[in-house]
């Protein structure tokens, strides 16, 4: 059980590189129109990842912290790492996916895009805990 926490929190990789890119994209976004000083639109920028994307922060470290114990229970053999993260990686996209069709905001291809980078970057550091 032990190993598997320490999958679970390396999750930080996956947050990190989730919120890195849609803060980005947002403060880009923000700037481009003219519209905004860079000041306002770091304001901005951090108030709508706080306030507007709470509960997807929430609901995407509960859920991958939820698949990781659940994949990483039974079987530990770093062989099928890859297979399980690719797994996670569609299981959590599929949302994803339903809103960017949903809400045409191109935002979600974007996470979906760094959460993949994200399972990428977070690979070495699980075959070293499995091995």
């Amino acid at each position: 059980m032990k190993e598997v926490m320490r999958i679970v929190f390396t999750n930080w990789i996956n947050a990190l590189t989730v919120y890195s890119c849609i803060f980005l994209a947002l403060f880009i976004g923000d700037l481009i129109p003219g519209i905004s000083t860079i000041k306002e639109a770091l304001y901005n920028t951090f108030g709508s990842l706080i306030v507007y994307y709470l509960h997807f922060w929430l609901g995407f470290t509960l859920l991958i912290a939820l698949l990781d114990v659940v994949l990483f229970s039974f079987n530990r053999e770093p062989r099928y790492t890859n297979y399980k993260l690719a797994l996670e990686w569609i299981i959590i996209s599929l949302p994803f996916i339903y809103w960017l069709i949903k809400y045409n905001q191109w935002i979600f291809l974007l996470a979906i895009l760094a959460f993949l980078i994200g399972q990428y970057l977070r690979r070495p550091y699980i075959f070293k805990i499995l091995e």
